[in-house]
């Protein structure tokens, strides 16, 4: 399928000027974002890259940010780590690297927080408290209830633990996605909306699953975890939470599209 005027853009650095941006070589992506808290998974495939900028890549190390779209005008896939860097065939032709990628999850992992509190506290003041911790700003932390401890609350350990700690019982999901820390209450969705019908990338028929309404578009960057797709088609209709997702494809004639499920709100 052959889709007018794609563009896919791999990053890989800090911006400080001296990341590496790669877009005109062959490439394909596949990125998998997860409504759990499950970091991010997938690659950026390139094909024919150079020796020199393969090395820059292996030397610059931790950071890779993914970009695909439409008209010149792509929209961030991922932003986190690299896992690691892989290298297929030999010579100067037929040289496919392969850059695996994950979420922050050093960042995650070594998090640590030691704070008490005295007397009442609500969770929304400890999750502003604690997050810094990660080193990741927070988004959507209006998610989160007007739950309070009533009395003396502490805590001492990782931060992750923390907030499922707290977060848990309120049915409050956090996660990290693209550079920040996220939060969703369950049940409910962004507001942002993205419409799917056959005139706006919609491929095929939705199906229902146990797990939800599962859907696949054109590659469309604007869907993402726990924000709002409207799908409009005779199998299904409604607006949904998107769950788990996948964006793959490549820069050419293969497949680009996106693969998500629909989650009910309410």
């Amino acid at each position: 399928m052959r889709i007018f005027k794609r563009i896919i853009r791999i990053v890989v650095g800090q911006e400080d000027g001296t990341a590496l941006a790669i877009e005109k070589l062959f490439m394909e992506i596949e990125v998998k974002k997860f409504l759990s808290g499950k970091p991010n998974e997938g690659f950026g495939r390139i094909y024919n890259l150079s020796e020199t900028s393969e090395n820059q890549i292996r030397e610059k190390g931790i950071r890779i940010r993914i970009f695909a779209g439409y008209d010149g005008q792509p929209v961030l896939l991922h932003d986190g780590d690299i896992r690691r860097v892989d290298r297929d065939g030999f010579g100067k032709l037929n040289r496919i690297t392969t850059i695996n990628i994950g979420g922050n999850v050093a960042k995650l992992s070594s998090a640590f927080f030691n704070k008490s509190y005295s007397g009442q506290v609500a969770v929304k003041q400890i999750v502003a408290d604690a997050v810094p911790s990660f080193g990741i700003d927070a988004i959507n932390i209006d998610q989160i209830p007007d739950n309070a401890f009533l009395y003396d609350y502490s805590f001492t350990g990782k931060t992750g633990d923390l907030l499922d700690e707290i977060l848990n019982p309120i049915d409050v999901q956090w996660f990290e996605n693209d550079n920040f820390i996220n939060f969703s209450l369950k049940g409910s969705a962004l507001e942002s909306v993205v419409v799917l019908s056959k005139n706006t990338g919609l491929i095929g028929s939705p199906s229902v699953t146990e797990k939800g309404i599962k859907f696949k578009s054109a590659l469309n960057g604007r869907i993402t975890v726990t924000n709002r797709v409207k799908i409009e088609s005779q199998a299904a209709t409604g607006v949904y939470k998107v769950g788990d997702i996948a964006h793959t494809g490549d820069n050419r004639a293969g497949k680009f599209e996106t693969n998500g499920i629909g989650l009910e709100i309410g």
